[in-house]
This record gives structure tokens, sequence and C-alpha cells, in this order.
């Protein structure tokens, strides 16, 4: 594991030598980053770095600091060594570059994330195949229209609310084109060839089938770059390709859906699992509605929309409200219900006096002001008079 000060290391070598045969205009050099781990931050390059720690340093991406969009890189978690560390700070440095330069695709991001289907097994079938299809040894033009007539049938399935296509094009755009990026610094500077790794329907599927579709509009769309930059997801660009309806029994499609219909009962009756152990001993409910700028910290690997308006998560969950405090659960259930906008989680002792909301054990730690009781297990937070 790289110390702070070898991370930062890494980032300066890069700084003075950045790879200039990526993408358009990006240049590594250009971007401001801030490097930390639990105890230290160490600014580079950026033009009014805060004495303070920010408390959106909260993940592995780009974040508003000061006023200046900033590349973040948690040394503990994206430290391993310099051929994992590099091509993530290239990833998270294009995100600052997406930020100047690629037109905003505007979505409702956590309402989004917590209709997502991820318990929907055509949703999920749709999204195997799309893995698989990159898998094969096709030529391109035969991979694209597969890939277009999954990607038609993927929208289909995600018309069930409003908030949903725009949030596949934001993060199929913004993580597709990122991971990209830092896949081919991984073969540029370490000589590790692109491969596809494990796909899933959610997060992962943005990061890896975004990539896959990068390399196949290198040999095939000479402007794909510009065409994301104003605006297209890499589904659109995908879509607005001639293409013939693919015959999907040639790759398997009523076996995948018979198999991913059982994992979405088994997945289900985990989550029925989960959601029975919170709530047998009844649960507090902190409404957090009004208050304003929220950031979130989670494991994607361990959350799990419900569909409906909630999001699931096993095991690290922070919800940060710069103007009143933070909810961070470890190593536990809890349900972030975006549509309420409230926290559920396990009923357990509180203090509660002038406003304040506090709860101190191993696995949660909530300190909140401005604070109203509504009740016994429930409260929330209200603008102070």
């Amino acid at each position: 594991m790289l110390t702070l000060t070898q991370a930062v290391e890494l980032i300066q070598e890069v700084q003075q030598k950045p790879l200039t045969v990526l993408w358009n205009s990006y240049d590594m050099s250009q971007i401001p980053f801030a490097v930390y781990d639990d105890d230290d931050v160490t600014y580079l390059n950026h033009p009014n770095a805060p004495q303070d720690r920010p408390q959106n340093l909260v993940a592995a991406t780009s974040a508003n600091i000061n006023g200046t969009q900033t590349a973040t890189m948690p040394v503990k978690i994206v430290g391993k060594d310099a051929e994992s560390f590099v091509p993530i700070a290239y990833h998270e440095g294009f995100h600052v570059y997406q930020h100047h330069h690629f037109k905003p695709i505007v979505a409702d991001f956590f309402m989004a994330m917590s209709h997502y289907p991820d318990l929907d097994p055509e949703y999920r079938t749709l999204c195997q195949l799309e893995a698989d299809v990159l898998g094969k040894n096709w030529s391109t033009d035969k991979k694209l229209s597969f890939m277009a007539t999954l990607a038609q049938m993927r929208r289909q399935r995600l018309s069930h609310h409003d908030s949903l296509l725009n949030y596949e094009r934001l993060m199929e755009r913004n993580e597709g084109t990122a991971s990209y990026i830092e896949q081919k610094v991984r073969q540029l500077l370490y000589g590790i060839v692109p491969e596809l790794g494990e796909v899933g329907h959610g997060w992962s599927r943005f990061y890896q089938i975004g990539a896959g579709l990068c390399w196949l509009f290198d040999e095939t769309i000479p402007n794909w770059m510009a065409r994301a930059e104003a605006g297209e997801s890499l589904s659109d660009i995908l879509l607005g390709m001639p293409y013939a309806p693919a015959d999907l029994s040639e790759i398997g499609y009523e076996q995948v859906l018979q198999a991913q219909t059982e994992v979405c009962a088994t997945l289900q009756n985990e989550v029925n699992g989960h959601i029975d152990f919170l709530q047998a001993n009844g649960t507090l409910r902190i409404g957090y509605g009004g208050v304003g700028q929220v950031y979130r910290a989670f494991t994607p690997i361990t959350m799990v929309s419900l569909g409906d308006g909630r999001v699931l998560h096993r095991s690290m969950f922070q919800l940060i409200m710069p103007k009143y405090g933070k909810i961070s659960c470890e190593d536990m259930v809890v349900i972030d219900n975006v549509a309420q906008q409230e926290i559920i989680i396990s009923n357990l002792p509180v203090t509660y006096s002038d406003g304040v909301l506090q709860i101190n054990t191993p696995h949660i730690q909530v300190r909140l002001s401005d604070v109203m009781i509504n009740a016994e297990t429930c409260f929330s937070i209200v603008e102070p008079a």
C-alpha cells in the first residue's frame, strides 16, 4: 500500500510528463488534485486550497473544493501500487476535464439510483448479454449490431421511471469514457492489455460496457469523442448508427433469462432477510428533506436498489449534510429512502437535547443539529427559525 507521500510523488511525476494521446485536449498537468488519507490532505495544482479538510472528501471522484473542480484520490482505497494508482488518477482527472468540456447531461442521480432495476431479471439479462457480446471473437460490425439491439431493449426496461434514462446516459458517458482513459493509460505505461472485467447490471456496467463501446467506436466512428463532448451518451452514438436487429437466440437469451430469474429470486430473498433483520427490533427514521446540499458515501458492491425509491446498503454508508452534521454507518443494514428523504436505521439508544440528535455505537455514529422529534423513533431536520 502506498503512503500519502508516495502517492503525491506519483501524481507529481505524472503532471510533469503527462500522456498526451488519450483524448482531444485532455492534459493531466492542468488538473487540480487532492490526495488524502485519514489524517492529511495534500493539494496539487490547486489555486485556492482550503485550510480545513473538506467534508466532500469521501471517494475517488471529482469534487468542487473551494470553487475549483478537483480530482480527489483516497490513498487507502486506490493506493495499492503505482500500476493501480496512476491509471485511476488519470480516470479521476478526466472527470475534471469532463466538467469543463462535456455538455452536461442533467440527471436526478440518487432518485434514479433508487429506482434502478437491480432486481429485474430481464434488465439483468440484457446487461449480461452485453458483456457476452463484447467478449466474443466477432467482427466489430457484428458486435455493434448486437450491442445496439441490446441497448434498445435495455432502454425500454428503463421506461418505468422518468429519472432512469438520463441517469444511464450520464453514467455510461462519464464513467465509460473515464474507464476507457484508465485502460489506455494502463496499456501505455504498464503494457497491460484492456480486458473486460467483472460486469454487472448496475454501477460496474457503466464502467465496463462503456469502456468497451469506446474501444469499438475507435475502430468505426472518427468523431465519436467530439460527439460525446457535445452531449451524446455512448448508447446515443451506438443507436445513431444504422444496424439490423440482431437475433438474440444466437447468444442464448432465453437461457440467460432463466438463470437471471433464479438469481433475482435469490437476491430478493436476501434483501427480504436484511429488511426483516433491520425491522426486528423496530427502526429509527431520520428525515432530511429540505436540508440543501448533501453528500453520500457508500460501497457500490454492497448496495442494492429496491426499485421503489429506496436503496438498501449492507456495509458502509454516510449521509453528510454540511449545515447540520452527519449520519455514518459501518457493517450494518441501512435504507436510504430517497423518495421520502429519510434514513432508516436500527432502533438504538439516542441522545436528544436542544435540537441535537446523537447516536454513538460501534456501527452507527450520528450527530445532527436543528432536529425536531416527531415521535419516539422518528426525527427530522428543520431549517432554524
